[in-house]
């Protein structure tokens, strides 16, 4: 089986500073999924102030200098941390992402070759399935390696969606589409399966909300537990739970 190798390297550091603009900007705000600005506000305090400033190009301004200032801070601990991080990685992500592709009844391919995981100072990981790569924050641990295999597990997903749908290089789905849901909903069955769960080190749990009573009294885990362990092929769970999450848009969005 063709695997990819993963490759640990710094963040750039604009890409840091963009990412920190998004998570404070007005229209994150707006997605409730996730305490976007308290979670950023608690890395860096000192842009209490900052995130207080309505002209955009004047808070992001801000905003990079004080990126800058504590990525060059911090730069002999990232590159400590990416070596640690590097060799950690070796003891588990190949079994992982083999177990995922099994799961998924996926065969990666060698069009992509290479995963890229970048190390950085940010409260949240995100991620682009499309170029099979994802960023982490050098101060944390359980969170690196389970963040690992939740966008690991996104990539495969994407890839195999893809697949079944008959297309190369989609366009990616973000929230609020259904698709964005489905993907992070699912990552419970598959990542807690049990030829997978050996490879992901920690538990693995896919967002708050969807453990809550929003469709009839019951979450949207629980039905798509249920569907996951009464499958009949992973095809048909996943073409069955997108149309669960379409059906159940209004559950999603309170």
């Amino acid at each position: 089986m063709f695997l990819p190798r993963l490759e640990v390297s710094p963040i750039d550091r604009q890409v840091n500073a963009q990412l920190i603009c998004r998570y404070v900007s007005p229209e994150q705000q707006k997605n409730k999924t996730r305490p976007f600005l308290e979670k950023t506000l608690a890395m860096y305090p000192e842009l209490r102030e900052t995130v207080r400033i309505k002209d955009d190009k004047i808070r992001n301004a801000h905003i990079y200098e004080a990126v800058y200032c504590r990525l060059d801070r911090e730069k002999e601990k990232i590159n400590d941390r990416i070596l640690y991080f590097s060799q950690k990685f070796d003891t588990f992500i190949y079994d992982f992402i083999a177990a995922q592709c099994n799961t998924y009844n996926y065969i990666w391919k060698k069009k992509d070759p290479v995963i890229l995981c970048d190390v950085g100072y940010i409260p949240f990981y995100p991620r682009s399935t499309k170029n099979k790569q994802f960023f982490v924050s050098f101060n944390d641990e359980e969170r690196v390696f389970s963040g690992a295999v939740h966008e690991i597990n996104h990539m495969i997903f994407y890839e195999k969606w893809n697949e079944m749908q008959g297309v190369e290089n989609a366009e990616e789905k973000y929230f609020p589409d259904p698709l964005w849901f489905l993907e992070e909903i699912i990552v419970d069955p598959t990542l807690n399966d049990k030829n997978v769960k050996p490879y992901t080190l920690y538990e693995n749990r896919a967002y708050d909300q969807f453990y809550q009573p929003l469709i009839q009294n019951r979450s949207p885990m629980n039905y798509i537990k249920e569907m996951y362990e009464s499958k009949v092929s992973i095809e048909r769970f996943l073409e069955e739970a997108y149309v669960f999450v379409c059906n159940n848009m209004d559950s999603f969005m309170k």
